[in-house]
């Protein structure tokens, strides 16, 4: 079903294609394009306790999305490159939208 204003998207899943911008409780931002396998994390300026992590702003690859579902934490296993680091995994705080985009997310 296309999502629409009607019929909003609630859930990705790592099989899914497109590119999308998850909005957390938080007011934290996640553009993910699962086409090229990437993500990019955009803390809130809103929030002063919003905690910084590693590479922010920056494209990382995304490995798996676990689970990404509006009310719930999205959980992802990410690659930062970290030398003798796989992967890493990501919780967030409560998924509040999931919102379709067309246009490659601009950088901060």
């Amino acid at each position: 079903m296309p999502t629409t204003a009607e019929h909003p998207q609630n859930a990705l899943t790592d099989a899914d294609r497109g590119r999308y911008l998850v909005t957390t409780a938080s007011a934290t931002c996640y553009s993910l394009d699962l086409d090229a396998r990437v993500l990019r994390r955009v803390a809130s300026a809103m929030f002063n306790d919003t905690l910084s992590l590693r590479r922010d702003g920056d494209d990382v690859d995304l490995l798996e999305i676990v689970t990404c579902c509006v009310g719930n934490p999205m959980v992802v296993l990410i690659n930062l490159h970290v030398p003798g680091v796989w992967l890493t995994t990501r919780e967030t705080t409560r998924v509040v939208s999931i919102e379709p985009i067309s246009e490659p997310p601009q950088r901060p």
